[in-house]
This record gives structure tokens, C-alpha cells and sequence, in this order.
């Protein structure tokens, strides 16, 4: 049964298709977006907002890569860096300052210069502390970053990122970082138009609304057209694109189709190119299909849910342990046929050289997890007080929210209730702890194990389980500060162990990426990070 959000979502498709191709439906959207290049494609969850310093969910990163550009972009096959805003750059032979040289047409959306000042000013929003953005830790490998967003009194000109004139921008780092390129494209580093943000009293407020058609000034391939709430975000080719001439999609539809049913449906009723999700009972039926839209993928990307470690009962380490032992992980991932999903033995998917840790707080011991919560004080469940699990309305979240559930009623004794919640209600409950159990998807942004254990750094943003811990914190961020390979690695490990044996979250499988996709879509490739830039996409007739 749809939801009622999700029967207007549908109701809105519909509404778009027959009010696009006539009452006899001779076209529909996908057909029509093919000779019109006008891509349509699902994200889920809809934005709060589209300020990238305030990012909620990974989906939403399609959206913010059409509207902005960084100083460097991502190859669309395989990610590597190449060129952005800045044409080109040097780095020092110390590894530890990186000078860039901007586009002279490099613009902003509504025609105006960009400069390196906009990086700078764009560097002090997200690392202000009024702003409080939970993605300032992309900014740590700089000098005085840290320093800056923790100051009571913040002196910017202590931090290493500055302008030595409108087409030069110098960053320097505290140590060398092989990863920093990759970096520069993810969204935290996008720059801001100073203008429209102080208009709008964006500067140091998250969600000023500045971000919505006729106001939000980008510099990507695209600019905002219209954004109808529950519905559709529409974003346009900009003209004042340095790259424009290259572009062949037109325009982008983004819908917000929180119900991977009705997405698969939609995809079926010819009214999108590319979902986010795939319902997982159709998973078998799509793969067996010759040519099958179905493109499923490994990403760098951990299935986990979170405790609530500042209050009972899962202040209780013992607790903790007993609901991650009593999960029989192999049949999660069963259930999720033809996903391609693999039960998580660690945190860290393996990455390089790293191979995880196989933790033994993971494995599945249901006779073990009775005796330690029989030990924290319940006996067979008795007594243990009323626990509600919340996660975001989609299907995959519903369905293994539901296995958990008769899960830990089996072989703990315990009743958890589990309540969905709209996607920006649960990501602001989560932020502001108002839980006790709760999903928690991870996606490493770039490919190193400190993308997933900064996550869990005690002045971390994102980390909203309350947990603290001084040793982590020593043994995750020493291996930055390393530049030998081995012992590096070797830091990664003793952190993600400590981790795992404090275990405020429980990894349940290590995810792949699974969408659909129209086979008129060209330009668009799988990756680990399940990101597809849009300069060189274009739809063609099949």
C-alpha cells in the first residue's frame, strides 16, 4: 500500500506524463526526455535545502553537482581528479601547499567572475561555528582549519587558504595528503556567491532560504529552474557555463520518490531514465532480463544502524554487544536478492590494501548475546523498557527494519517498535539525538578507511551517537600524520578494532549501488563512489 506522500508523488508523475504527451499518451516522458535531452531522474529523499555545506543524504549530491562545480572535477569513469574551476595546479615538493590557477571564464550563474575570493569566502562559511556545518572535517588536512571552526574568537587569516590575486588560490596542509584532489570535488568544497548569501542572510544561518529558483546563483552546468515541493526539481543548461559548449543534456527532472515501488513503476511507465533504488523484489525478475536495465554495482558504502550511547539501555556496552550478536547477517543479505550485498565482518569495507578486521562483535552468537544482556540486567528481554528503531520511508529501510525487528524479538526476548520517519524529520531527530536506535547508511567520499572512521571522531558533525573517545581519536587521526604505508594501515586497524569493541553502530552489509537505468541514458558509468558527473552525459534513441 502507498503511503500518502507516496500516492501523491505518483499522482504528480502521472499528472507530468499525460500533461506532456496528450490524453493518448503517444510519448512518454522518458521518449519525449530522449529528443528534448531532458534527463528524469529519482533521488529518494527530498532536500531541505540545496546549500551544500548542509548535505543530508548522498542521493541529494546528484542535485548539488548539477547546480555547482569545485576546483576540481571527477573523471565520470573512474573518478580520478581532473580539472574544474581551476585549469590547472601545482603542488609544492613537500606535498604540503597546492597553488591553483582559475578559468578566466569561469562564471557564476547569473554571469558574474569567479574568483578565488569565492573559495575563500566559501571556506570560512563552512568552517564558521555559528554555521555549524557537519562537514568541516573535510577541511582538517588544512592549517589552522580545526583551530578555526573551535575558536570563540575565529582569526581566518590563521587558516591556510587564501587569494593572491582573482585567478590564484593557494591551500596549505598541515601534513601531505594523497587523497586531497579527490577531495576538492566532493560538495563541501564547492564555492558560494557572497552576494546572494548575504542577501538572504545565508552567510553564517543554515537554511535561509537562498537556495530556491530565482535566488540561488551556482556555477555548475546547470541552474535552478523551478522546484515544486514533494514534486519535482528542475534544474537548466547555464549559459555561463566555462563548459557549456560541451554539455548535451538540457535540462535535469529530480524527483523525490521516497517509495522504491513507486519509483520502479514510474521507471516501467516510461516517466524515468534512472531511479535511486530498486525495490528488492524486483531484483531477480530485472536481472534475469537480456538487456536488463538493472545496473548493480559495488559501492564504498557500509548498511549499519546506530545506538544512542548518552542514554539507557544502550549506554550499556553489554547491551550493544548483545543486539549486534543477536543478528544473523547472512540472512539480511539473502533477503536482499540479487543486490549483491555481502555481510559486514568490519566497519571499513576493504579499500586498497586495507581488508577491514574481522570483529568478533559482528559475528552471530545468539547464545552469547542472551548472556550479556541477561548480564546488563534483562533476563530473556524481561524488563527491558520500550525501544523505538527509526529509519527514513523507503522499502530496503522498511524491509530490513522488520528483519531486525523479529530478529532481536527471537533471540533476545526484546519488543522494538519500528517507526518511519519523512527523510529531513529523521536526519534532524538524528542530529539532535532524539533517538535510541537508528539506521545509519555511510558513504566513504573518498578512497581511504579515514573516510569511515572520521565519522566516529568525538568533535565529528556527523556523528550522532554521543561516542567519545580520547584513544580513537589518537589512533584514527595518527595515521594521517603518517606517511608510511604500513604502519598507516596498521593505525587503521587498531582504530577500527577499538571501534568495534566500543560498537556505537552495528554494521549490518557493505552496500552496492542498484538503479535502473534507461537504456537511452549515455555517458553514465558505475563506479565505487556511485557518483556521475553530467558534463558528457546525454540520452540517446536506443
Amino acid at each position: 500500500m502507498l503511503t500518502p506522500r507516496a500516492s501523491l508523488l505518483a499522482a504528480a508523475l502521472a499528472i507530468s506524463l499525460f500533461g506532456a504527451a496528450g490524453c493518448d499518451r503517444r510519448e512518454s516522458l522518458v521518449e519525449i526526455g530522449a529528443r528534448d535531452q531532458t534527463l528524469h531522474q529519482g533521488i529518494a529523499t527530498e532536500p531541505q535545502d540545496l546549500d551544500p555545506h548542509m548535505l543530508q543524504f548522498q542521493s541529494h549530491f546528484s542535485v548539488f553537482m548539477a547546480l555547482s562545480e569545485g576546483l576540481v572535477g571527477y573523471d565520470p569513469q573512474d573518478l580520478h581528479p581532473v580539472p574544474g574551476v581551476a585549469e590547472r595546479w601545482e603542488i609544492s615538493p613537500d606535498g604540503l601547499t597546492y597553488t591553483f590557477h582559475l578559468r578566466a571564464a569561469a562564471k557564476w550563474s547569473n554571469g558574474d567572475p569567479l574568483t578565488a575570493h569565492d573559495f575563500v569566502f566559501s571556506a570560512r562559511r563552512i568552517l564558521s561555528p555559528k554555521l555549524g556545518s557537519p562537514f568541516r572535517y573535510y577541511y582538517d588536512d588544512v592549517r589552522g582549519a580545526k583551530d578555526y571552526s573551535a575558536s570563540s574568537a575565529p582569526d581566518f587569516s590563521q587558516v591556510g587558504i587564501r587569494a593572491l590575486d582573482d585567478r590564484t588560490l593557494v591551500i596549505e596542509l598541515l601534513h601531505p595528503s594523497p587523497l586531497f584532489l579527490f577531495l576538492l570535488g566532493n560538495w563541501a568544497w564547492y564555492p558560494m556567491h557572497r552576494a546572494t548569501l548575504e542577501k538572504y542572510g545565508g552567510v553564517d544561518r543554515p537554511y535561509a532560504d537562498w537556495s530556491r529558483p530565482g535566488r540561488l546563483v551556482g556555477n555548475g552546468p546547470f541552474v535552478l529552474s523551478e522546484w515544486k515541493q514533494g514534486q519535482v526539481i528542475v534544474v537548466k543548461r547555464n549559459p555561463h557555463y566555462w563548459d557549456a559548449a560541451r554539455g548535451r543534456l538540457n535540462e535535469i527532472h529530480f524527483y523525490p520518490i521516497d517509495n522504491a515501488d513507486s519509483e520502479e513503476r514510474a521507471f516501467r511507465a516510461g516517466q524515468l531514465h534512472v531511479t535511486e533504488n530498486v525495490p528488492g523484489s524486483k531484483l531477480r525478475d530485472y536481472a534475469k532480463q537480456s538487456p536488463s536495465p538493472l545496473v548493480v554495482a559495488p559501492i564504498f558504502a557500509t548498511y549499519a544502524y546506530v545506538f544512542n550511547v548518552t542514554r539507557p539501555p544502550f549506554a550499556n556496552p553489554a547491551v550493544r554487544h548483545a543486539f549486534s550478536l543477536a543478528l544473523d547477517r547472512q540472512s539480511i543479505v539473502t533477503s536482499q536478492t540479487a543486490s549483491g550485498v555481502v555481510p559486514a565482518k568490519s566497519f571499513v569495507p576493504a579499500v586498497g590494501a586495507y581488508a577491514g578486521v574481522d570483529a568478533p562483535t559482528l559475528r552471530f552468537d545468539p547464545v552469547e548475546a542472551r548472556r550479556l544482556l541477561a548480564q546488563a540486567g534483562y533476563p530473556d528481554g524481561r524488563g527491558f523498557p520500550p525501544i523505538e528503531l527509526v529509519t527514513n520511508t523507503s522499502q530496503l529501510h522498511r524491509e530490513v527494519a522488520e528483519i531486525l525487528q523479529q530478529q532481536w524479538s527471537k533471540n533476545l526476548g526484546v519488543q522494538i517498535s519500528v517507526s518511519l520517519r519523512e527523510g529531513k524529520v529523521f536526519f534532524q531527530e538524528r542530529i539532535r539525538k532524539q533517538y535510541d536506535l537508528a539506521r545509519s547508511s555511510w558513504f566513504g567520499d573518498y578512497p581511504d578507511p579515514f573516510a569511515f572512521l572520521t565519522l566516529y571522531l568525538s568533535d565529528n558533525g556527523q556523528n550522532t551517537t554521543g561516542y567519545a573517545s580520547t584513544e580513537y581519536d589518537r589512533l584514527a587521526l595518527s595515521a594521517l600524520e603518517t606517511l608510511d604505508a604500513d604502519a598507516r594501515l596498521a593505525a587503521y586497524r587498531e582504530a577500527e578494532t577499538l571501534l568495534l569493541r566500543d560498537l556505537p553502530v552495528i554494521p549490518l552489509f557493505h552496500e552496492t549501488s542498484r538503479h535502473l537505468v534507461h537504456p537511452t541514458v549515455r555517458g553514465r558509468f558505475s563506479n565505487l563512489f556511485d557518483i556521475h558527473p553530467y558534463q558528457g552525459m546525454s540520452l540517446e534513441a536506443p
